[in-house]
Order: structure tokens, then sequence, then C-alpha cells
């Protein structure tokens, strides 16, 4: 990928830039391995790169877990394996653009490490159950509370198919915050619903993150929300279009930040496999979170670092997406 932001490093004071090098850059590589059956599997997937610690806390370990299949209608894995909170994924030529939005990287958890059940009662209807370590976010606790948390994170999704190019999608996951050892709960509400009419991919996700009592985990902010909109349209078998709009709200208890994005992405297949998108994307916040130009001398360190002195972003990528198989 080359990324155009005029200033080296993250380009933003929320921690969720998507690549903090100026220039060229390696997201990530790897591969996928997996075998099933009727009656059981295994899937290892792995990634190297400059992102891949923002994805998964085993790296180069992206997803692992076994598979039994007792029944027709009931799977169980165990093991790390992805969220199903949240429309976007780590692989991104599944998603409608190039970048991944800022509740995807602020609120939504990436991997479990714990149990997953998958029951379909109904050709319609899928629900699935994890319990598993950590933290509603998919991560550890920090090493000073760690020992504190006894209880596992909790959570369900139902799946509902209401017609053969649209879904809904409601899920939930609770775990302690780790400010009170097991008694301070936290939770993330999450809606999604999707429709794919005949060359469109258009999807809506909502989500609501909120802790009782304390910080959410890893945060400043008791209660976090916000709504993604987007989609993609294929032009022909070659070329599509892709968008993507956001609002994110955060709030520590004396004040709500908020921010707005907005993203468009053209991409081209010259070949089966290869995958080349071109990427603006603006950003929009309530206060200067943003780093620009000039340069300043951190009193801290003596480096040079750019200024937090925007309250707005512009900037492009341009990506290159090689892969083999599905």
């Amino acid at each position: 990928m080359f990324n155009a932001h005029r200033v080296s490093g993250p380009y933003n004071s929320l921690a969720y830039p998507y690549a903090d090098s100026m220039g060229f850059g390696l997201v990530f590589a790897g591969g996928d391995v997996s075998y099933r059956t009727d009656k059981w599997g295994v899937r290892v997937d792995l990634r190297w790169g400059q992102n891949v610690d923002r994805l998964t806390e085993f790296a180069p370990l992206s997803r692992g877990f076994a598979t039994w299949i007792p029944h027709p209608k009931l799977t169980l894995d165990l093991g790390y394996f992805a969220a199903f909170v949240g429309v976007e994924t780590a692989d991104e030529w599944r998603n409608p653009t190039f970048t991944r939005g800022i509740i995807y990287f602020k609120m939504q958890p990436f991997r479990h490490l714990g149990l997953r059940a998958l029951i379909q009662p109904h050709d319609q209807v899928d629900i699935t159950l994890i319990v598993a370590n950590g933290s509603i976010f998919g991560t550890r606790y920090p090493s000073d509370v760690s020992q504190s948390v006894q209880v596992p994170a909790v959570g369900a999704q139902l799946v509902y198919r209401f017609a053969a190019d649209a879904d809904i999608r409601l899920g939930g996951v609770a775990s302690p915050n780790g400010s009170n050892g097991n008694r301070s709960w936290q939770a993330i509400f999450d809606l999604i619903a999707t429709w794919n009419p005949r060359a469109w991919d258009l999807f809506i996700n909502g989500d609501y993150q909120f802790s009782r009592e304390g910080l959410l985990t890893g945060t400043n902010a008791i209660k976090q929300w916000g709504v993604s909109l987007g989609g993609s349209y294929d032009i022909t078998d070659d070329w599509s279009l892709g968008f993507r709009g956001e609002y994110f709200a955060s709030d520590d208890g004396s004040q709500i930040s908020t921010d707005f994005t907005v993203t468009g992405t053209v991409r081209y297949s010259p070949v089966e496999y290869l995958i080349l998108s071109l990427e603006p994307r603006a950003e929009f916040a309530d206060s200067n979170i943003f780093y620009s130009r000039p340069f300043v001398t951190d009193p801290v360190t003596g480096d040079t670092v750019p200024s937090l002195n925007q309250d707005w972003f512009f900037g492009f990528w341009i990506g290159a997406t090689a892969r083999i198989g599905n």
C-alpha cells in the first residue's frame, strides 16, 4: 500500500491509524489453511506485516481453532476465532473499502479466545454463543488488573435472513471492565443489516457500548456509540466503487467527543485475485485531534513531531491486494 499523508506516524490522537508510516508499507501478508469434514475441522490463519499487532494478540497467528460438529445443526469451535461484532473484516478485499473505519478500530473486537457455538434451528436463522477470555474488545486485561478478573466475556448473536438477498443481525458481548474485579460490567450491542440487490452490496452497522461503573477497558470513556453506512457497486467484472460514511461519539463523563468520516474507493481487478484500490478519505472532528505541519519539538522525548492542530483530515491510499483461493 501507499499512504499519501504528508507527515509520518499516526495521523490522529485516537489511536486507530490505518498505517503508521508515510509512503509505502506492507499491511500484512500471510495465508490460511483449513480442513473440514462433516464431523470435525481445523483452521490456522497466519499474518505478518506492519499492522498485524492491531488485529491479533498472538501474531503471527491471526486465527486458529478446532471444530467439532456433533449435530448438523450444531457446530462448536474451540480456540482463537473472529468476532461476530461488526460488518467489516480484517481481510480488506471482503469489505467495500480498502481501509477500515473508526468504529471498527475504536469499538469492535477483532478476535476472541474461547469457545464458540453455532446453532442453526432454521434455514433462515443462526444463533451464535461465545464464552471467551478477556474484555468486550477481545483483548487481554492490563497486567495490573488481569489477576482480579476471574469471569469470562460472554456474548450472543442472532442472524435472521428474511430474504434471499438481505439479513439482519443483532448481537452483544458483556464482560467486567477490570476496574473492580468481577463486579463492574461493560457491554457492547451491535446491529447489522445487509442488502445485496443485483450488483449492489449495502450495509448499515450501529454499535452502543457502555460501562456501568468505571471506564471501558483500555479507554478513557464510559460510553461510546457510532453508526456506519456503506456499500459497493460492481460496475463491471473488473471495476467497482465502494463507499462508507461513519459517525462516532465518545463520552468520558464530562464531555462528548465526535468524529465523522467519509471514504470512497475505486477498485480495479486486471486479473483474477489481484485488486488495485484508490481511496480518498476525509474526517471531521469537534476538536484538534489530527496531526499536521508545522513540526515541533516534543518536550519529553526531544523528538521532532508534527503538531496536533487540525480538526479535519484528508488523505488517500493506494493499495494492492493479491490473493490465491477463497
